[in-house]
């Protein structure tokens, strides 16, 4: 789903990217304990046990699970290129994400 919406020019990297997993019930235990965002290299992700709206990514081989892509929310974070909401309201790291302001914090003992 993120190669299809990169090739058609709609995200360039895929952290830009929040998909929409819709997964049926019976297979969310396949998810559980997994950052799925991190997996699969996109700045966010939401699962929902619901079905998926027309027009969704499917594979035939993978029964009741799609994929909608959609733009991440915010801005691009200068250290993780996330985009992330919180990326401008850190005054004393203006370009980053509180995930990484709290790096860079404990990283130079601020704390």
């Amino acid at each position: 789903a993120l190669e299809l919406e990169r090739t058609e020019k709609r995200i360039g990297s895929s952290l830009e990217a929040h998909p929409s997993v819709h997964i049926e019930a019976s297979k969310l235990w396949a998810l559980e304990g997994v950052d799925l965002a991190e997996i699969a290299i996109t700045s966010s992700i939401s699962v929902f046990e619901e079905p998926a709206p027309n027009g969704a990514f499917t594979l035939g081989d993978i029964p009741d699970v799609a994929v909608v892509v959609r733009q991440a929310v915010g801005s691009k974070c200068e250290r993780c290129w996330r985009w992330e909401p919180t990326v401008g309201s850190h005054d004393e790291h203006a370009t980053l994400c509180t995930r990484c302001v709290e790096a860079v914090s404990q990283a130079t003992g601020l704390a």
